[in-house]
């Protein structure tokens, strides 16, 4: 290796790196997942974009068997600790108590997509497979890719449009777990056990990381900052440098593959779901969430390019139907929960709800007590089973959404109308937040059974009330329920001028 290679090398990685960022955070300004921005950078740079406009300065760049090898290796690197970062933000206490419905949701989920997927491999012309004696380990392939899902995508945006908590969001994560576990378990007996045991490794390492609270917050800021900001970045951005996207785009191709896959996937996932007792329109949003192959869908197709179990042309349709379906989800989903807005939701039942000016609490289950107290007369007759069923959905999955919001609830038998509770803890409680900051702000929420419309838009209202870090300190210093109702207006109204939901899917 020359002095020149050594220093092409850095300079291209710091390129990729810089131009996939860039584009990652412009995409994310427009309400775009991340992941496209980062793979658009990668053409970009690659012999369609950059090779052509500037051949001499590409080829320096990205010399083929020097730098571009080196960068290659690179990716291949970034991949495996993706992947591994995948593993460790898997959470395995979605899948409590979720049941029957999450079994059915994930089994129809996951059968017929990878159903749909083998079909597909086994009727492919010969002239798009790399070798057509191998048609039953190329089914094998596709089956996966088109039954993966983008967990971390998914977890995004459900946090983006204030339903992570909700029946909606905790099913989509629970089904979602379920086939990535089971997907990446065959694609490491496919592709080497190597892929298995870095997403369980990782997995295996949240696990031990979280017996002990002040290292599971170090380990995940530094697995989400390790994962979101330098290998996503190179893994996504350098695809583009090898694999010439202009000229192994295929139309035909990818409509097929788009439409096998979204097809597959939603009519499974949203059998499930109306199956377990959804309503169609919960139900499709749960399969529409499902559907979003984001991030893991690239990978799983990188893997098999790189086992030269793929054709470049069956690799870039697999990559557009990844961006594809991870573009639609967060859209259709806010159509099909949300009515038009209802923004004053959260200040309406704020002021019949109570307001507590500092909570004495110190645990999640102190604050839920103490707001359950502090709403008195309006739970008689429930105010034992409210308390029991919001700690026992606490169990369920943790609810705090991070930027020290927290919004404990459940649905109540015998309430015929949703209560509200807000309550601030300036010393700050541990409600197991994906960011690791402890709640400032606790929101209970108190519903009546199988009022899922009225929970999606609640729950919505209030992270579009709380978006932005002038809403907390609007709300730290509010002295009354007035003012704290009039900050909660003026956030809403920001975010609704804003024509932004809430933060943008990351990935």
């Amino acid at each position: 290796m020359t002095e020149h290679d050594v220093f092409a090398f850095w300079l291209a990685l710091a390129t990729v790196l810089a131009a996939a960022r860039l584009l990652g955070k412009l995409a994310r300004s427009r309400g775009l997942p991340t992941v496209l921005g980062e793979v658009a950078a990668g053409i970009a740079l690659g012999p369609g974009g950059l090779g052509l406009v500037a051949p001499g300065a590409w080829g320096w760049l990205f010399r083929p068997g020097g730098t571009e090898a080196l960068v290659s290796g690179t990716a291949a690197i970034a991949g495996g600790l993706l992947l591994a970062a995948a593993g460790f933000e898997l959470d395995l206490r979605v899948l409590r108590r979720r049941g029957r419905r999450a079994l059915l949701t994930a089994f129809l989920g996951l059968a017929l997509p990878m159903a749909t997927g083998a079909a597909l491999g086994l009727g492919l012309p010969a002239s798009t497979l790399v070798d057509p004696t191998r048609r039953w380990a190329l089914a094998a392939v596709l089956g996966a890719a088109l039954s993966v899902s983008a967990l971390p995508f998914i977890s995004s945006t459900l946090v983006d449009l204030g339903l992570l908590e909700s029946d909606v969001g905790l099913l989509a994560t629970a089904a979602a777990t379920l086939d990535d576990l089971v997907t990446w378990a065959g694609l490491s007996l496919l592709l080497g056990p190597a892929r298995g045991a870095q997403l369980f490794g990782g997995l295996a390492a949240k696990l031990g990381a979280e017996r002990s609270a002040r290292w599971k917050k170090r380990a995940r800021a530094f697995v989400r900052d390790l994962g979101r900001g330098v290998c996503a970045p190179v893994f996504f951005g350098s695809l583009g440098l090898l694999v010439d996207f202009s000229r192994a785009f295929d139309l035909r191709l990818c409509a097929v593959v788009c439409l096998l896959a979204t097809g597959s996937k939603l009519i499974g996932a949203t059998m499930g779901a109306r199956i377990g007792g959804m309503k169609w329109r919960q139900a499709a949003a749960v399969g529409f969430g499902m559907n979003a192959r984001g991030g893991m869908g690239i990978l799983v197709a990188e893997l098999a390019r790189r086992a030269g179990a793929l054709t470049e042309p069956l690799f870039v349709a697999l990559v557009v139907m990844a961006l594809a379906t991870s573009a639609v989800s967060a859209p259709v989903i806010q159509w099909l929960l949300y009515d038009r807005e209802g923004e004053e939701d959260v200040v309406t039942l704020l002021r019949r709800g109570a307001f507590v000016s500092e909570l004495s609490a110190r645990t999640p289950s102190e604050a839920i007590g103490e707001l359950v107290r502090a709403l008195g007369s309006l739970l008689a007759g429930v105010k034992r089973r409210a308390r029991d069923a919001v700690l026992e959905r606490e169990l369920v999955a943790a609810t705090g959404l991070g930027d020290e919001i927290a919004i404990p609830h459940a649905a109540v038998e015998g309430l015929e109308h949703p209560l509200l509770a807000l309550g601030r803890a300036p010393q700050g409680i541990d409600f197991d937040a994906p960011d690791g900051q402890p709640a400032r702000f606790v929101f209970l929420l108190l519903i009546p059974p199988k009022a899922y419309k009225e929970e999606v838009r609640i729950l919505a209202s209030i992270a579009r009330a709380t978006f932005g870090s002038r809403a907390r300190e609007l709300l730290t210093r509010a002295t009354g329920i007035e003012e704290v109702t009039r900050a909660l207006s003026e956030s809403a109204r920001r975010t609704r001028e804003s024509q932004r939901p809430a933060r943008p899917p990351s990935r």
